[in-house]
């Protein structure tokens, strides 16, 4: 049975069963004897909270809602519970509008009498709140457990693919740190995160074993990543690109610009503690294609000895006969990484 399927059931069997034990309770109870006449009145309130119910499903469902705190979405249940009670004994009324002195016995109605309505009808409005309020909360949270899942698989697909390959840029797994913390703070923007993070495997994947790509389709990656990223640091990363259309058209490795950004972040964004900008800058000159990736810090050659830049090393010496140059070094205040490749 689909959701919607075992609503209108839940919605039925709860608003139907509310006739059945209110005309018990009248019938065998209070006057001792079958009356047609509150089997109608009930029927016509049970229609009534169905539908009122109903359209605050509606009201609710295009909402985020269930995204804010515990303490205010129960805050709101019960206010919203009172409220729905006292249109439902507005309702109940209307009718008298149209019978002879309907008028003249609404206005004999006392305020106990009308309150002891209004309570009446929050014991059923009340456990429709609770019902469908803990059904939403507890599918937000199973929401939360299966985008965490998501994460995880992810990041163990990642690791398979970087252990087969050895090639493959652990970017990825930075990225998934960035993430972890929006799946409770921010479920939608961690489903947003998690749709980037995804195109960025799927890159991977798809490039992993490609000699090279064109600079438009890596820097596409490259932006991917560090529009994650900051959604780690916030405003104090910023990121400049400085693009020659002329390059776009070029090709290098995969991956190798993606590491980079990579290490400028982990080295270079992460331990400052100030406003931190990296710069992408791609141009022509000299017959190389020449990419530049800029941070703020200082140089630490002892930090240069990882697992990615060893790979990029050997990546364009294997691809370009040795051709191709690979640096880093330390201009004024920031950290150059420098590729030159040779144009073919």
């Amino acid at each position: 049975m689909n959701n919607k399927k075992l609503y209108w059931l839940c919605q039925l069997v709860g608003w139907f069963g509310m006739v059945a034990i209110e005309l018990i309770n009248y019938t065998f109870f209070i006057v001792g004897k079958f009356n047609v006449d509150i089997l109608e009145a009930l029927v016509i309130y049970a229609i009534s909270g169905l539908l009122t119910t109903h359209l605050f499903k509606i009201i609710l469902s295009k909402t985020d809602f269930f995204n804010k705190s515990k303490t205010r979405i129960w805050l709101i249940a019960v206010l919203s519970t009172f409220l729905l009670s006292v249109l439902l004994v507005l309702f109940s009324y209307i009718p008298n509008l149209f019978q002879k002195n309907g008028i003249a016995a609404i206005k004999s109605l006392t305020p106990i009498y009308v309150f002891g309505l209004v309570m009446n009808w929050m014991r059923y409005n009340g456990m429709w709140m609770i019902i469908y309020f803990m059904y939403k909360i507890l599918q937000q949270n199973n929401t939360i457990i299966k985008e965490k899942l998501t994460i995880e698989n992810l990041a163990k697909t990642t690791e398979l693919e970087l252990l087969k390959t050895q090639l493959n840029p652990h970017f990825l797994f930075n990225a998934l740190n960035s993430i972890k913390a929006l799946v409770i703070i921010n479920p939608e923007q961690s489903r947003d995160a998690i749709v980037k993070l995804s195109e960025l495997l799927r890159f991977t994947l798809q490039y992993g074993k490609e000699r090279l790509i064109p600079v438009k389709d890596e820097i596409t990656e490259v932006r991917k990543y560090l529009e994650l990223e900051q959604l780690r640091f916030g405003k104090r990363l910023k990121i400049e690109y400085q693009i020659d259309e002329n390059t776009l058209s070029r090709t290098l490795p995969p991956a190798i610009v993606l590491t980079l950004a990579e290490n400028a972040v982990k080295h270079g964004v992460a331990k400052e503690l100030e406003d931190s900008i990296v710069v992408i800058s791609t141009s022509l000159a000299d017959d190389y294609l020449i990419i530049k990736i800029t941070n703020n810090g200082c140089y630490n050659p002892a930090e240069t000895t990882g697992i990615g830049l060893k790979h990029i090393t050997k990546r364009l010496d294997e691809i370009f006969q040795n051709k191709a140059i690979f640096s880093i070094y330390q201009e004024d205040k920031n950290v150059v990484a420098a590729i030159k490749i040779p144009l073919q």
